[in-house]
């Protein structure tokens, strides 16, 4: 791999020299625009040429990513990975899950690749109803989980038998016990 470093020769016409320059690399995207300041490029003398340290274009990209992501309404990365994680899967089960490739996974995860609108509204089911993990792919199992809004919890069973139902339903229209239940009307 070809090291971009200050008075080495120009990667693209082979007789410039490249010069250290900190420069303000604005980009746009649907009229919108992301400012990445005092960056640190590497300019050649004669052709023009501007290129990035490995490590600046790889943080750039994963930031330019999640830049259009918002532009766009999808979720981040680490809101991926956060959902991903809060239903207690690797990479391999969310694949499975959502019928990709694992590297796919890692790809929404790093900025290397924008889920589509339809992968984005699967992962915002998941994070608004855990249970669905189980009507998606009956063979992966999730616990010990708590849905946040009090619609569902997963904990330990509170069977009463002298209920007319068997169950108890806090104030907050939780669910205590060891099966998943979604309460009607939310």
């Amino acid at each position: 791999m070809y090291e971009l470093k200050n008075g080495t020769l120009c990667p693209l016409c082979e007789r410039g020299k490249l010069l250290e320059e900190k420069k303000d690399l604005v980009f746009s995207y649907k009229e919108s625009k992301k400012c990445f300041e005092n960056e640190r490029a590497f300019v050649c003398d004669v052709c023009g040429y501007e290129g990035l340290s490995p490590e600046a274009n790889k943080r750039i990209e994963k930031e330019l990513t999640d830049f259009r992501r918002s532009v766009d309404g999808l979720l981040s990365c680490a809101e991926l990975k956060s959902i991903r994680e809060e239903l207690g899967l690797n990479m391999k089960e969310m694949a499975k899950l959502l019928s990709v490739n694992e590297k796919t996974i890692g790809r929404y995860e790093n900025g290397k690749v924008t889920q589509s609108k339809h992968m984005d509204k699967l992962y915002r089911v998941l994070r608004a109803f855990p249970s669905a993990v189980s009507a998606l792919e009956p063979g992966i199992i999730i616990s010990n989980y708590k849905y946040e809004s009090g619609v569902m919890t997963r904990e330990k069973s509170s069977y009463n038998p002298k209920l007319k139902n068997g169950y108890h339903f806090a104030d907050d229209y939780s669910f205590e016990s060891e099966v998943n239940v979604i309460v009607a009307g939310y």
